[in-house]
């Protein structure tokens, strides 16, 4: 673990891989860390990429400052970092939050990102949805943190999942419970009223979208929306799987994932 100062706070990350090889950002989903990505970490590496792992503002060991988070700011962030590292062009995977981010990486800087991999999310916010996300928010001081985490592990993970892995449901459960939980709030409203939509059309790096077929928050619909808005995009349907596809099918997911740098990251290092 290293910590980079950039765009005025200190990010938190972790590196892997052979230093000369070609970039890789893993980014990860809200009430996260890089912790997410362990296993593609893993992956990536062995097949000779360099791997960056940060902690989001707000989660990890990242700074936690006491303002208003967005997901341009998260951006901004994230390529702050990239500047700090001197990585030129480089590869991206955003996750859930990590993959709205992605976009949005995309659409302020796109001659920076030679591929990207966009995973289990949409990539626009409606008052619906915002309304349901404070009723949640109100319900969670309620609840206290515990409670909360439980509620939320319910959601995300594949009830097969759940049941074969208990152990790992609740080691997630005393984490979350243990976060920032006032960084938490306020990361769960960094997509208020966003909308990258209108941008995916002038998107030319390549991209692969990967759905999860049992996904509470993005439906496989929304992200073939998606691949048919973004020039060239493919996208991947990982079965059997809930919101947490990379932990809960990493076989499939890390399949897909190398699969799309391969071919389309020709930068990659051998």
């Amino acid at each position: 673990m290293s910590i980079v100062t950039a765009n005025g706070i200190e990010q938190a990350m972790v590196t892997a891989g052979p230093a000369d090889g070609a970039p890789v950002l893993l980014v990860h989903g809200l009430g996260w860390d890089h912790t997410l990505w362990s296993g593609q970490i893993e992956t990536l590496a062995a097949r000779g990429w360099r791997v960056i792992a940060p902690d989001l503002r707000g989660m990890g060991l990242s700074a936690k400052p006491d303002m208003a988070y967005s997901i341009d700011l998260y951006a901004r962030d994230l390529l702050a970092l990239t500047d700090a590292l001197d990585l030129g062009p480089f590869a991206i995977a955003g996750f859930s939050l990590g993959g709205i981010i992605a976009t949005a990486m995309i659409e302020q800087a796109p001659s920076r990102i030679g591929a990207a991999v966009i995973a289990c999310c949409g990539v626009h916010t409606t008052a619906e949805g915002e309304a349901g996300t404070e009723a949640m928010l109100a319900r969670s001081a309620g609840l206290g943190p515990l409670a909360f985490a439980r509620e939320q592990a319910a959601a995300i993970w594949h009830p097969d999942f759940a049941a074969a892995n208990p152990d790992r449901v609740e080691q997630f459960i005393a984490w979350r419970a243990a976060m920032d939980q006032a960084a938490l709030t306020r990361a769960f409203r960094a997509g208020y009223g966003i909308d990258y939509r209108p941008g995916l059309a002038r998107i030319t790096a390549p991209v692969r979208l990967i759905a999860a077929d049992r996904d509470p928050f993005a439906s496989v619909a929304t992200m073939a929306a998606m691949r048919e808005a973004i020039p060239g995009a493919d996208l991947v349907v990982i079965e059997n799987a809930g919101h947490m596809a990379p932990i809960e099918q990493r076989d499939a997911f890390d399949a897909a994932l190398v699969a799309c740098f391969e071919s389309a990251w020709p930068a990659r290092a051998g």
